[in-house]
């Protein structure tokens, strides 16, 4: 009997153990608004249907395609087109070692909707963007010259998300970038846990973030560029389940 019962303690350990390295995952590096507006959504439904562990990592949608090409992930998301990609990557003199037309592009979602954001117990609803200019060019610093109360303005910034702050930029800056003293977020989920703890912060984020803890200030409507795929070369098998996952079914969880 104690044999027998050796004999499938041992079976069960190789069973458990062949499974394991049967698992798949994919190794994803995005930028924040692809992350959290696409990639976080759909990851639960699409690790549950397929069994593949998705490895989601938002870091700059710059960042991204350089771990991609350097082959640390093997998908790289932005919210931006393949051509504004390329551009910014240009513009900072950064070189991959593959070419770019080995890169293979898949549009996964629409452009997401972005929203400035304050902390609940600011009193201000509503900014003009003459106000958020002169806010977030330090023209404007006292709340109480924006509607609200005698209260320093904070204005607080991801810097690793480029592709956010540039959707800011282009909507009310005309295109120029933020050049004052902010508190720095590590990434959105980050930028809104400071707007909810400080009373007098504001800053901005994918309106899919938004939760009770924040609040939504009603303003020129912003939007990025549409939530983009990569790959060097043709998509994996797996890499090709997930893009499909998220033009199919995925959409449902896609805000």
């Amino acid at each position: 009997m104690k044999k027998t019962i050796a004999v499938v303690g041992i079976m069960a350990a190789i069973v458990t153990t062949s499974s394991m390295a049967l698992a798949e995952s994919i190794t994803l590096i995005g930028g924040s608004t692809s992350i959290s507006t696409v990639i976080n959504p759909v990851k639960a439904a699409f690790e549950k249907k397929t069994g593949i562990t998705l490895n989601a990592t938002a870091a700059g949608s710059k960042i991204a395609l350089q771990k991609l090409d350097a082959g640390d992930a093997e998908v790289a998301t932005a919210g931006h087109t393949f051509e504004e990609l390329i551009s910014n990557i240009k513009k900072d003199k950064i070189a991959l070692k593959n070419p770019i037309e080995s890169l293979k592009v898949i549009k996964l979602a629409e452009p997401a909707n972005y929203a400035v954001i304050v902390n609940p117990a600011n009193p201000v609803s509503k900014l003009s963007k003459e106000q958020l200019e002169g806010i977030f060019t330090g023209k404007v610093t006292n709340w109480k010259d924006a509607g609200g109360k005698d209260a320093a303005i904070l204005c607080v910034v991801s810097n690793l998300s480029p592709g956010s702050n540039e959707v800011f930029a282009k909507t009310f800056l005309g295109g120029k970038k933020i050049a004052i003293d902010t508190l720095d977020a590590s990434n959105a989920a980050d930028l809104r846990q400071n707007i909810a703890t400080n009373p007098d912060s504001i800053g901005f984020l994918p309106s899919a973030m938004i939760d009770a803890s924040v609040k939504s200030v009603e303003s020129l409507p912003m939007k990025s560029s549409p939530i983009i795929m990569l790959t060097v070369g043709k998509p994996s098998e797996k890499v090709q389940k997930l893009a499909d996952f998220i033009l199919g079914e995925g959409k449902a969880f896609i805000k």
